[in-house]
């Protein structure tokens, strides 16, 4: 597999820039399909025709709803992708030149294209938690993500009411000696994650406990109950509540 890497990693990229154009050009269908029936209507039924400062109101109005209408689409079709073939790796050490790690760059590059194009235009709303669900996140009840920085979601695990700070980033992976590292995360009930923190794959966070902002959690670290970490690397500096 190494000495075909060179010959293979550009035609998987062709291939998947048909790939992209496929699931791009199905999400934008309905919103197609919405804007021409907009359009003749109002032209049948001379809705705003005798204005153009009106009608181009309601064209614009129209491709704004357009939008988030290619948007929904996108996330349920790449959703549904991750649901239904079988392409997300499991946990485990791999090397760089190998067939799960091509599954895993396949994975990567379809959560970029919902990431580039719609996620954080719904973050932190109820359709980015669904879009979380649908690629793999295991989430519970009142769970906040006002991040697009997770990347490999099916390695994810989150407790009910948690809160991930804007711009943290969770990892389910990690390069390292030409070998690529897959492992799980796991976030407890009612945690904190600060803004701009970075969690390493490996992770456990225990109930009720809070990463600082900007703190790095280097792979494989354990945060306790109702501990508070904090620092590059994070480090335990109390407890939270001590005497409850």
């Amino acid at each position: 597999m190494k000495k075909l890497f060179p010959i293979l990693q550009p035609l998987i990229t062709l291939i998947f820039i048909f790939i992209a154009c496929i699931i791009y050009g199905f999400s934008m269908s309905p919103a197609i399909i919405f804007l021409n029936h907009i359009i003749q209507v109002s032209i049948e039924h001379s809705l705003f025709i005798e204005s153009k400062f009106k009608f181009a109101l309601l064209i614009g109005a129209t491709v704004s709803l357009c939008y988030f209408i290619f948007g929904i689409s996108l996330i349920l079709i790449v959703g549904i992708i991750f649901r239904i073939l079988p392409i997300k790796p499991k946990p485990g050490i791999y090397s760089l030149y190998s067939l799960a790690t091509i599954k895993w760059g396949l994975c990567g590059a379809l959560l970029r294209l919902v990431n580039l194009a719609f996620l954080n235009f719904i973050t932190p709303t109820f359709l980015n938690v669904l879009y979380f669900r649908l690629v793999g996140i295991k989430l519970g009840k009142g769970v906040q993500i006002n991040t697009i920085s997770i990347n490999d979601p099916w390695l994810l695990q989150i407790g009910d009411r948690t809160v991930i700070g804007g711009g943290a980033s969770v990892n389910g992976h990690s390069v390292e000696k030409g070998t690529l590292i897959l492992d799980t995360v796991k976030i407890g009930k009612d945690c904190t994650i600060g803004a701009g923190s970075i969690i390493w794959p490996g992770c456990t966070i225990g109930d009720k406990s809070i990463l600082s902002t900007q703190s790095v959690l280097k792979r494989k670290s354990t945060i306790g109950f109702k501990e508070i970490w904090k620092g590059n690397p994070a480090r335990n500096i109390r407890l939270k509540n001590k005497n409850h």
